[in-house]
C-alpha cells in the first residue's frame, strides 16, 4: 500500500470521528441548556455536569479538526524514501510482539488503520516509540524492536 493511500485512510477515519464528536458535543450542549435540565433544587447538578461533558466533547472535536488539517497539509516525498524515519515514514519493525507496521504522523497517535497487508498503527514523535523511531534507519533499534524497513 502506498503512503498516500495510508494518509487518505487516516484522513477519512479522522473525518468520521470529527463528525461523530461534533454531533455529540452539540447534543450535550443542547441537553445542558434544555428546559428539562433546569436544577430542581440547589443540589441538582445535572445541567452543570452536562455542560462539562459538552465542553470536553467540543475540545476533542477541536483536536480532531487540528489533526485533520495536519494530515491534509502533510506533504509526502514524491520519490521513495529509504533514509532515517521521519514524519511521513512507514516503518516496519520486528520485536517481541512480532512484525508491526507504524506510520509516523503529525497527529492522532494510537489510531489503527486496517489494510489488506495488515494493521498499521499511527505514531507521533511525541509518543515514546515514535520518539525512539525518529532518525533511525534500517537495522536500527527502538526499544525491543529492530527496524526492518523504512519507507
Amino acid at each position: 500500500m502506498q503512503k498516500q493511500e495510508i494518509v487518505d485512510l487516516i484522513i477519512k477515519t479522522i473525518a468520521q470521528e470529527l463528525d461523530s464528536a461534533s454531533k455529540a458535543a452539540l447534543e450535550s450542549a443542547h441537553e445542558a441548556t434544555d428546559e428539562e435540565s433546569r436544577p430542581e433544587n440547589k443540589y441538582d447538578t445535572r445541567a452543570l455536569e452536562t455542560s462539562y461533558v459538552a465542553s470536553a466533547q467540543a475540545g476533542y472535536a477541536k483536536d480532531l479538526k487540528a489533526a485533520l488539517q495536519a494530515y491534509r497539509n502533510l506533504s509526502l516525498p514524491k520519490e521513495p524514501h529509504s533514509g532515517p524515519a521521519a514524519i511521513g515514514s512507514l516503518v516496519t519493525t520486528l520485536g517481541n510482539a512480532g512484525r508491526e507496521q507504524f506510520f509516523i504522523g503529525p497527529a492522532r497517535g494510537g489510531l489503527e488503520i486496517a489494510t489488506e497487508a495488515g494493521s498499521i498503527t499511527v505514531l507521533t514523535p511525541k509518543s515514546p516509540l515514535g520518539h525512539q523511531l525518529i532518525g533511525k534507519s534500517l537495522g536500527g533499534s527502538a526499544g525491543d524492536r529492530r527496524i526492518l524497513r523504512v519507507e
